[in-house]
């Protein structure tokens, strides 16, 4: 089902087994297992369907945080407008998981053409009412105020060769397209190699995959897009969950499996999970022509970086950084 705005209950996601491992995705929830608070990755789900989980609520904005969001999401689709492309891979950051080597947490289109409004994110969401995963567009304010870190907001763009944007663009807006690569059953720590399961990131690789390489009308379309990733040494994100408890909560907890993952993985305690920052080296393998621009905002201040390292910490400019006024 598409969607032109997100139910209430949709919120950011986020994994944090124990000490928190990461943000990866579209929604959060909070789980309390064996007294250790679990803020899992994966969108949230009704309170009443399972006494471990709620469903939280929206981000909580002060007046002044929102505009100073409003104003960044403005200097963002200007530098969008600005950049002669139709179509971009969007990643932004969530809470401050600097400390786990992980700044953003969840992938999506931008798209200038879209049916929504100029540069809206197609993106995955599953959604508590429905309890299953959907593509919904969103503004691109909506996009960056839904997270919890309002102080340093960081945001990725990557942008691909025009041929690769043109075949990215024509699948990221068909309705068709985005909905048969959409996975029936929807997992935080979805492994990228298996059906099973899907969570965000993964469907934005495999709409990549479909467009990238040509694949058209396929008995399994998802199926078909993972032996592509897998053909051209996709690698995703591996998460070192350290704890045996840790790993023993994805066979209670809804939306986390470790089901679908390799047992060796499983008990080495790894999960390899896509998270933008494996979405945007795959891009960078594929398209070596391909270019990254991050933002961050930092008071009324915004930094603009170019290039595939990630810019310093705490919204810090380094050298060749551009450091502008929200004003």
């Amino acid at each position: 089902m598409l969607r032109g705005l997100p139910p209430a209950s949709m919120t950011p996601v986020f994994l944090r087994l124990g000490l928190a491992i990461g943000r990866m995705c579209c929604f959060r929830a909070f789980v309390r297992f064996s007294g250790i608070v679990l803020l899992v990755l994966f969108a949230c789900a009704p309170a009443q369907a399972n006494p471990l989980v709620f469903c939280s609520q929206k981000v909580s904005l002060t007046p002044e945080q929102q505009d100073k969001l409003l104003l960044f999401s403005g200097k963002v689709k200007e530098l969008l407008a600005k950049s002669g492309h139709r179509a971009a891979i969007i990643s932004r950051s969530g809470i401050d998981l600097d400390k786990f080597g992980i700044r953003y947490s969840h992938s999506g289109f931008t798209l200038r053409d879209s049916k929504s409004t100029p540069w809206s994110v197609r993106q995955l969401y599953y959604g508590c009412e429905e309890s299953r995963p959907s593509i919904y567009d969103q503004g691109l304010a909506g996009f960056l105020m839904d997270h919890e870190n309002a102080i340093n907001q960081y945001v990725s763009i990557v942008f691909v060769p025009d041929s690769m944007e043109t075949d990215l663009e024509q699948a990221a807006l068909n309705d068709k397209v985005t909905l048969k690569l959409l996975g029936a059953e929807y997992s935080a720590n979805a492994y990228p190699f298996s059906i099973a399961f899907q969570n965000c990131n993964q469907w934005v690789l495999e709409v990549m995959a479909y467009a990238w390489g040509k694949l058209g009308d396929q008995e399994n379309s998802r199926q078909a897009a993972q032996s592509w990733l897998k053909a051209r040494h996709y690698q995703p994100t591996s998460i070192d969950v350290k704890y045996a408890y840790m790993v023993w909560g994805t066979y209670f907890l809804p939306l986390v499996h470790s089901s679908d993952h390799p047992s060796e993985n499983v008990q080495r305690k790894i999960y390899q999970v896509s998270m933008p920052a494996s979405v945007e080296h795959f891009v960078q393998t594929q398209a070596p022509k391909a270019s990254r621009v991050e933002l961050c905002l930092n008071g009324d201040k915004m930094v603009v970086h170019h290039g595939w390292d990630l810019m310093k910490d705490r919204c810090q400019a380094g050298p060749g950084d551009e450091v502008m006024s929200l004003l």
